[in-house]
């Protein structure tokens, strides 16, 4: 038919359930062509100067939303199916997955379905968040034996161990803003260094003199002396295994990261010893939204004991729980004596 009249014609025919949804509508120059699950009858196709033809229309099966794919293959009752969940983690070929309870008991057969449809090897389930200050994944292995697998974002490779090491996607737009840090010749301190969620992106894209990434988690220093390598910045970090609280020496860092949740205020009198004056301070928190911004900030200025500090940025990075959210503030922290 006429591109003037598809359009009009394609309302028509979904209306009375006549269009086929599992195939694409196809242009060809000066007609269109769109593919249909029966005949609209001699007076529809008339009204629109349409007419019938065989076409080998392209599938798009391939576009359907995973998860209908997934209620469809998976091995459950009905009425369980609308509780699969229709978000995940993804790193690579393995999947981090929350379950209803509801679905305790079908725990093989929901892991097969998701390692199917999206080409896992290994399917692992959140259980309980994270815990502890080595901040280690309360999870469990449902699918797989082997659970290391490479993530890549913005360019950046990450690998790790997903059901031993915490990955979160929610602070994605933030390890992507690290990548435009202008730190060119600085020295770097990531107090908080994980895998090298944000030594990384510095390294990569910037030009920092040195980056030293400590990280108190044997599991995840492991990774982190691996992705150095992986992501040729050898030289540019220097992985520190241990607390950050033991580092020597003050006064010498141009930019202190602080990449921590829930306690991250104990550790701020090292940054502020580790900080030169008139350095950068990246600080976060998780805090209740009541209390913002005014409690990093008192947090902040009693760490720095008199001295002037420059509140240069504040960012709500994502909701932590209910009522609790993930702030980021971007401090200049000058001495005054």
């Amino acid at each position: 038919m006429s591109r003037a009249n598809a359009e009009s014609f394609r309302k028509d025919i979904t209306k009375a359930r006549l269009l086929d949804k599992k195939h694409f509508i196809t242009d060809e120059g000066r007609d269109v062509l769109i593919p249909l699950v029966g005949s609209p009858g001699g007076e529809l196709l008339a009204k629109h100067g349409a007419r019938l033809i065989d076409f080998p229309f392209r599938d798009r099966s391939w576009r359907i939303d995973p998860i209908e794919k997934i209620r469809t293959i998976c091995r459950i009752p009905e009425g369980l199916k609308s509780a699969l969940p229709d978000k995940w983690e993804q790193f690579g070929d393995v999947a981090v997955i929350r379950l209803d309870h509801t679905l305790d008991d079908y725990e093989p057969e929901v892991a097969d379905a998701y390692a199917k449809v999206l080409g896992l090897k290994a399917v692992i389930r959140d259980v309980g968040g994270v815990a502890g200050d080595l901040r280690e994944p309360v999870a469990r292995v449902l699918l797989g034996k082997d659970t290391i697998s490479t993530h890549l974002e913005n360019g950046i490779r990450y690998r790790f161990d997903a059901s031993k090491i915490m990955f979160s996607s929610g602070n994605v737009e933030e390890r992507l803003r690290m990548a435009d840090i202008q730190c060119d010749g600085e020295t770097v301190v990531d107090m908080f260094a994980g895998i090298g969620y944000f030594s990384l992106p510095l390294a990569v894209y910037q030009r920092p003199e040195k980056i030293i990434a400590c990280e108190l988690n044997p599991v995840a220093y492991s990774f982190l002396v691996e992705n150095v390598a992986l992501n040729d910045s050898t030289g540019r970090i220097e992985p520190v295994l241990g607390d950050n609280r033991t580092l020597a020496g003050s006064g010498f860092a141009d930019r202190v990261i602080m990449g921590y949740v829930k306690k991250t205020h104990e550790f701020l009198p090292t940054a502020m010893r580790l900080l030169r004056s008139g350095g950068m301070l990246h600080y976060h928190e998780t805090c209740p939204n009541e209390l913002l911004p005014t409690r990093p900030v008192q947090r902040l200025v009693s760490a720095a004991k008199g001295h002037r500090v420059e509140i240069l940025r504040f960012k709500e990075i994502k909701s932590y729980a209910p009522g609790v959210s993930h702030v980021v503030l971007d401090t200049r922290i000058t001495r005054l004596s």
